[in-house]
């Protein structure tokens, strides 16, 4: 998992870096952005954003990982409103509240039985919201516009094991960063 995220990190700069150096202008207020972006403990992946509707920014984040014995699949959605935005010659800046909601579904091998003839499948499902504050700055890396965020927020949702059920809350932070296009 973790190399799999490095090459990815690997990718996404070499693509960013590669791209920029073609770049003349640039134009901090596009429409569309892809990246990374993720929530403590449990959520992240792949984000989409589209900010055509400014102030209110639209985004998606996903993820579908399967190996051998165990699967995790995330899908969440959020929507964003700028209470503040700026715009200088080198850089856009935006406060805003986001309400963002996400499910989780987690299949692995259950180890905590110590005789292995009776390990057995485990799955967790998550399903959880939460209303937050955020920031991004987008700046331009030669030529290319990438928006750096950070969001505090208050979450809660609910865990379904295969032998309980539980609610959930408190704080969560996310961070992200998108190559805007």
């Amino acid at each position: 998992m973790k190399r799999l995220t490095f090459y990815l990190c690997c990718l996404f700069l070499g693509i960013t870096l590669s791209f920029s150096v073609q770049a003349q202008e640039t134009n901090l207020t596009k429409n569309f952005g892809i990246g990374l972006q993720g929530a403590t403990p449990e959520f992240g992946g792949v984000s989409f954003r589209y900010t055509g509707f400014s102030p209110v920014y639209l985004q998606a984040v996903g993820r579908f990982i399967l190996s051998d014995e165990n699967s995790d699949h995330m899908l969440g959605a959020g929507i964003s409103y700028a209470i503040f935005e700026h715009q200088s010659r080198w850089n856009l800046s935006r406060l805003y509240f986001t309400l963002e909601g996400a499910w989780r579904y987690e299949r692995g091998m259950d180890f905590i039985n110590p005789n292995p003839e009776k390990t057995r499948d485990s799955t967790t499902t998550t399903l959880g919201g939460g209303i937050a504050f955020g920031g991004e700055l987008v700046f331009s890396l030669g030529g290319i516009p990438l928006g750096l965020n950070v969001e505090v927020g208050q979450g809660f949702g609910r865990e379904r094991t295969d032998a309980e059920s539980k609610g959930l809350a408190g704080v969560y932070v996310g961070m992200g960063i998108h190559a805007y296009f």
